[in-house]
């Protein structure tokens, strides 16, 4: 006789199944869209040490001998300089980058070489997706999951950073991967805490940015462990276990602030353990630069990022290439680049959760969710608000914020849908419908359709120039321009102009291509530009020896339009790549003498 699963056996499958169906549409949505996207100069340096790291890793695991030695280590993982071999970055991602290429190019075939690059990105994006879903659902529903899942997926620029072979979408999948399963281990388990070290070293071998992570994470642990009734609770249970024999006396006569200093300590201890032995464990278990010298290597990564070169950037109309920045950059960037409606959902839950938090009517209470998430938002993007922080990748910065407003975006449209319904209710006592059980439901579904509706207009609108997307609050992206913000970086818009050299530009042409000039060959290599386009070289002996020439339109580079009007003879693009109307690249060519 065969037995139907319980009912929370039955709510597992269901949000399990939701789960992959949403990781599945991230992934393939992400994995399509990739493939009209630019190559960024920070991908074109990690395809090739990505391979390299991966070979490293095949050889050793196959045998060959000598690769343990502190100079095979530093020949391919290390160097004097501070950007020998890249060290200045972790090596997780880059390292995946390049076992994915080889296994799914090289060997299998199944792509080309720049999105096998980039599936270990599109993957870890696709798991975010999934974490955002589990985690809301856990707490607040599964609508309030669902709809966080959905506008986690369809924000216009971490869209853009999913489909690309770098760190951004990655740290962002990690950190909240990490908040999760610590939010899990407050509950108690070994595994738990385990857990959630393990995921701390992956984020610490992906982005420095997640030596942040246990600043969260540790004030609301002090937060949860010193919470007046856990510590009445351990009071009792000391007073009891004191009275007992055999108990010292040094014990029984601490004082009340020497527990109270203490409690934190034997809250969930595997949490600490886990945090400060294990995370920095796999750290170094995946970065052979560390098995020796660890401490002046891991002082010389940090110095670097410390110390780090301020790049360019436009914001409000200004050029910013050093300290003191303005301590709202990160604010007004977030304001005008992600969705409306999901700023408004954002808002209306984080209001929601104020609300309860002064009324004393909280969330899961013991382990407090809700300041976990403001704690995470707040610690991702502090370093911004300071003035001195680098910031030339606008959001990227401050990516791993983003997912938690999403999980506020869900329990804000979940809670003005339910409150709309009473509300009308009490208004419309005649209107049957109102009162009936699946009201709500119904209410919720129109509300969280349209918002995910917007997000995604806007999302696929974007693509592939997501960097020069604005929201409607900015005005889109001319409003953007005409704010003076930030119009793009990594050179990435100039695969827009492909097409049109290929067919106009006069065969051995040489191209001056500007801030694309690394990602040149691999253009050439995926079949999107004639080999016999070459680059023309850098700056102004780049520009005498072109036939052609390129602009990628930001502010400090400006002074590549005089470079080419001086040394061309003329100030009029031959062909002008625009999104919704501004102009992202200029192509200009060398008049032809008169006969």
């Amino acid at each position: 006789m065969s037995t139907s699963p319980s009912p929370r056996r039955r709510s597992r499958l269901i949000n399990a199944g939701l789960a992959l169906a949403l990781a599945l549409l991230s992934f393939f949505t992400v994995l399509r869209a990739q493939h009209s996207q630019g190559i960024a100069r920070d991908e074109a340096q990690y395809f090739g040490f990505g391979a390299r790291y991966a070979r490293y890793w095949v050889d050793l695991f196959r045998g060959v001998p000598g690769l343990r030695t502190a100079a095979a280590i530093t020949a391919t993982w290390g160097g004097r300089a501070p950007t020998d071999n890249n060290r200045e970055h972790p090596p997780l991602m880059k390292t995946l980058f390049g076992l994915s290429e080889l296994a799914f190019h090289q060997k299998l075939g199944w792509t080309d070489a720049v999105t096998a690059n980039r599936l270990p990105t599109i993957a870890l994006n696709a798991l975010l997706v999934a974490l955002v879903f589990l985690f809301t659902t856990g707490i607040w529903g599964r609508a309030a999951g669902v709809t966080a899942g959905l506008l986690t997926l369809l924000l216009p620029r971490a869209f853009f950073h999913a489909g690309l072979a770098c760190f951004d979408a990655p740290i962002a999948a990690l950190w909240f991967a990490t908040t999760a399963a610590y939010h899990r281990a407050l509950r108690g388990g070994v595994l738990a805490a385990l857990l959630c070290g393990v995921c701390f070293g992956l984020a610490l071998a992906t982005k420095h940015n997640a030596f942040l992570l246990p600043i969260g994470l540790g004030l609301h642990y002090l937060w949860v462990a010193l919470r007046p009734e856990i510590l009445h609770q351990r009071a009792r249970r000391a007073a009891q276990a004191a009275a007992g024999p055999g108990v010292p006396a040094l014990a029984r006569e601490l004082p009340p602030a020497a527990r109270f200093a203490l409690a934190p300590l034997t809250f969930r201890p595997a949490i600490i353990v886990a945090l400060a032995l294990v995370g920095p464990l796999v750290l170094i278990i995946l970065w052979p630069w560390l098995w020796f010298d660890t401490s002046a290597h891991l002082r010389d990564w940090l110095r670097f990022h410390l110390t780090h070169v301020h790049y360019n950037f436009e914001y409000l109309g200004q050029n910013w290439n050093h300290p003191r920045f303005p301590w709202h950059v990160a604010l007004v960037t977030t304001l005008l680049t992600v969705p409306v409606a999901t700023l408004a959902a954002a808002a209306t839950g984080l209001g929601v959760v104020i609300r309860r938090a002064i009324r004393r009517v909280t969330d899961d209470p013991a382990r407090a969710p809700a300041l976990l998430c403001a704690l995470s938002i707040m610690v991702a993007a502090g370093p911004f608000f300071m003035g001195s922080t680098p910031i030339f990748g606008a959001e990227k910065h401050w990516a791993p914020a983003i997912p938690f407003l999403c999980v506020f975006a869900g329990v804000g449209l979940t809670a003005a849908a339910r409150a709309a319904i009473a509300r009308s209710a009490a208004l419309l006592p005649r209107a049957r419908f109102l009162a009936h059980r699946h009201a709500p439901t119904a209410a919720i579904a129109v509300l969280a359709t349209l918002a995910v509706t917007a997000a995604a207009v806007e999302t696929f609108h974007a693509q592939p120039y997501a960097l020069s997307s604005y929201n409607a609050l900015a005005g889109g992206a001319p409003g953007g321009a005409d704010l003076g913000m930030n119009r793009q970086f990594w050179g990435v818009s100039a695969r827009g102009v492909l097409p049109w050299l290929d067919v106009h530009a006069p065969p051995g042409a040489r191209v001056y291509s500007h801030d694309a000039n690394i990602a040149w060959g691999h253009y050439m290599a995926q079949g999107l530009l004639r080999h016999d386009l070459p680059d023309a070289g850098h700056e102004e002996g780049g520009v005498a020896s072109s036939d052609l020439a390129l602009v990628i339109h930001e502010l400090h580079f400006n002074r590549h339009d005089y470079m080419i009007w001086r040394n061309y003879g003329t100030v009029r693009p031959v062909h002008v790549l625009t999104f919704d109307g501004v102009p992202l690249v200029s192509v200009y060519q060398r008049p032809r003498p008169s006969p």
